[in-house]
């Protein structure tokens, strides 16, 4: 247990820390902060955030650090002044799956009278992964070679995500020990499509984030 919970605290480091580098472009350049982008990835954020950590999720750290990423991004920006505020087609998508998700949580939790957070940590991820696309679609046209220190970012990011999966949730590990063992540790039963939500944000991320990398520095 002990271990683990080291991990999860390495996962937090390495998920907010990679937001270091991007805080020193912006200090730098004041225009690099999208005040629009860092708002709603703090509002995606927050709700994988509360939606892990109620439904008893390990691997709840990996969204806080990007809550406190996006948020010190966000404050920075505003004190420094200087910023962006651009809805671009990434933005623009995360906007409309932000709002689509809180709509629904809200409608369904209204009419039923049950608040279920898993609508909003589907929703988030759904969100997160739609949100890949128009990056991916920008790298793959003419673009400037990206700097170290966004690749340093990203690589603490996809190192965080990849720990995440491993060593803290155990996806691998607990999708094949046997169901009396897994039944065992956890005091539940074995749901192999549980086992994989919960891994859901840290393998989408992990991938999604590798593939854009590449497709960056080609």
């Amino acid at each position: 247990m002990h271990r683990k919970q080291g991990w999860s605290l390495v996962v937090l480091l390495l998920s907010a820390g990679a937001y270091i580098p991007l805080a020193i472009g912006g200090w730098h350049h004041p225009s690099e902060i999208n005040i629009a982008s860092y708002s709603i990835w703090l509002i995606i954020s927050a709700m994988l955030l509360y939606s892990s950590r109620l439904r008893g999720f390990a691997g709840w750290r990996m969204p806080l650090g990007f809550f406190i990423g996006n948020g010190s991004l966000l404050i920075l920006g505003l004190s420094l002044g200087g910023y962006t505020f651009n809805l671009g087609p990434t933005e623009t998508i995360a906007l409309y799956g932000v709002v689509g998700t809180i709509s629904i949580w809200i409608t369904i939790g209204t009419v039923t009278k049950k608040w279920n957070s898993r609508i909003l940590f589907l929703g988030g991820i759904i969100t997160d992964v739609l949100s890949f696309y128009p990056q991916l679609k920008q790298y793959l046209l003419p673009h400037d070679k990206p700097t170290n220190w966004l690749l340093l970012g990203w690589s603490l990011w996809i190192l965080g995500s990849f720990i995440n999966v491993v060593m803290v949730e155990k996806l691998f590990k607990n999708l094949f020990i046997t169901k009396a063992a897994y039944e065992s540790i956890y005091k539940r039963k074995k749901n192999p499509l549980l086992i994989l939500e919960e891994s859901a944000f840290s393998v989408e991320n992990c991938v999604f984030m590798i593939v854009t990398v590449i497709v960056m520095i080609q």
